[in-house]
């Protein structure tokens, strides 16, 4: 799996959606936005916070397509979760609460967008306007 650069990897526009986010909980709030589908994904965003973490940029492509080497999971979970919870909107994202950062992964049927997000931001606020840019 490799970031694509600027190839479509989705159906929604990219750059919207982040922008979406950036207006829902604040710009200095999102560490990285990244879309993919279940085989590949697009970095569109990586804080300079975050940035300096890595050696290089090379150093952070690794380390994001090991990170997204398992996201065709969130498909399967999601189905899982819509079968098991019959809730009439379906699943709508996967949040995990870490000390530094919250992951969050808006998805649909086939393809998502992950986000990397300040602790304390706050995240239904980040999925509910990501969803509207999404379904755009």
């Amino acid at each position: 799996m490799v970031d694509n650069g600027r190839a479509d990897v989705v159906d929604f526009d990219p750059e919207a959606v982040l922008s979406a986010a950036n207006g829902a909980i604040g710009a200095e709030n999102v560490f990285t936005c990244v879309v993919y589908d279940a085989e590949r994904f697009r970095t569109v965003h990586v804080d300079d916070r975050l940035e300096a973490l890595y050696a290089d940029h090379e150093e952070r492509q690794a380390h994001f397509g090991e990170v997204h080497s398992y996201v065709h999971l969130d498909f399967t979970e999601r189905e899982l979760f819509e079968e098991l919870f019959r809730d009439p909107e379906g699943v709508r994202a996967f949040v995990t609460y870490m000390s530094s950062l919250v992951a969050v992964r808006v998805v649909s049927e086939k393809q998502g967008v992950f986000f990397s997000i300040a602790p304390d931001a706050p995240v239904t606020k980040l999925v509910t306007s990501v969803e509207a840019e999404m379904q755009a």
